[in-house]
């Protein structure tokens, strides 16, 4: 009799163990590419894939370092990475397969768009001779590398401005970008809103608007671009509304993935924007229709079925 209670007892604890593997099995791992450690793409990937994990017991995202949005791109064609975070313009030229992905166009789809990320042109204050986007030429700028190089050479041959001709640039690295505006080694720089903020801890600034309509020509001929404006207030010392232009972040994942899943994660992020804010204040200006709205590049049909479903999209 004692050996039956045990035996019985055994195949209680076996089954026991055999549920928690199972249950342990049936969370589905994905890995999300964003940025390099500090970078603004991490620093907005970290909270989704935490919020996601949160409300969804059934996956677990880990928000992974990477060199950014061409890396994060060919980690989706080679799905190594299941989600990423992308600017939409290199998402363009990965579609298209032209630019550095030259030949080889990557295959992916938008789950949810993320936080506007608005590059500035930035002069110090006491600058009488930069006021508008055209004063630039003949200056000596702060172009940067990367991407953020690529949309500074665009936004300067949009206003007629020959990068290699017109100006004298400077490729330091993004940091540097403030760091010789501060020292006064360039006239005007392409900045980030988190480095225009550090430059205003120690110097009056002059941030340079976009006229409107040079920034809707500009968005029509590059749709993977939008519209956004800093409230007045937004930088200590700019008394006045700052009308740029969003060089977006979306998240992405490859096209095959399932609609169910991508359906569950758009909204689980969508339906807890409150969660993202409270662990990165920026994710606050989120709303579901600016994540449901489009740039650029096309939404997942999971994505899709959700916007419809949630009243965001027809």
């Amino acid at each position: 009799m004692r050996k039956l209670r045990l035996s019985f007892l055994f195949v209680i604890f076996s089954l026991f163990i055999l549920i928690g593997v199972g249950t342990a099995l049936a969370v589905e791992q994905l890995s999300m590419g964003t940025a390099t450690v500090g970078g603004f793409f991490y620093n907005v990937g970290a909270p989704v894939a935490q919020c996601i994990n949160k409300n969804l017991p059934d996956v677990n995202v880990t928000a992974e370092f990477t060199e950014g949005s061409v890396e994060n791109l060919r980690l989706i064609q080679k799905k190594d990475v299941q989600l990423a975070v992308i600017s939409p313009m290199i998402g363009h030229f990965a579609r298209k397969g032209i630019a550095m992905f030259e030949g080889k166009p990557v295959d992916f789809r938008v789950v949810v768009r993320l936080l506007p990320n608005g590059n500035v042109w930035t002069t110090l204050k006491k600058n009488k001779t930069i006021n508008s986007i055209r004063d630039i030429k003949g200056k000596k700028v702060g172009v940067g590398t990367g991407g953020i190089g690529v949309m500074a050479r665009m936004q300067l041959a949009a206003h007629g401005i020959d990068y290699k001709k017109d100006i004298k640039p400077f490729f330091p690295s993004t940091g540097e970008l403030a760091t010789l505006l501060k020292d006064g080694k360039i006239d005007v720089s392409f900045l980030t809103e988190g480095l225009a903020k550090m430059v205003t801890a120690t110097h009056e600034i002059k941030m340079i608007s976009w006229q409107e309509a040079d920034r809707k020509a500009y968005i029509e001929k590059n749709p993977y671009f939008g519209e956004f404006s800093y409230r007045p207030n937004h930088f200590k010392g700019v008394d006045y509304e700052v009308q740029t232009v969003d060089n977006g972040i979306q998240l992405v994942t490859h096209a095959d993935t399932s609609d169910e899943m991508v359906y569950k994660l758009a909204k689980a992020v969508i339906e807890n924007i409150d969660c993202m804010g409270k662990i990165f204040a920026p994710a606050k200006a989120l709303s579901p229709e600016w994540c449901a709205s489009k740039l650029g590049n096309p939404f997942h049909p999971g994505s899709i079925k959700y916007f419809k479903d949630a009243g965001l999209m027809k």
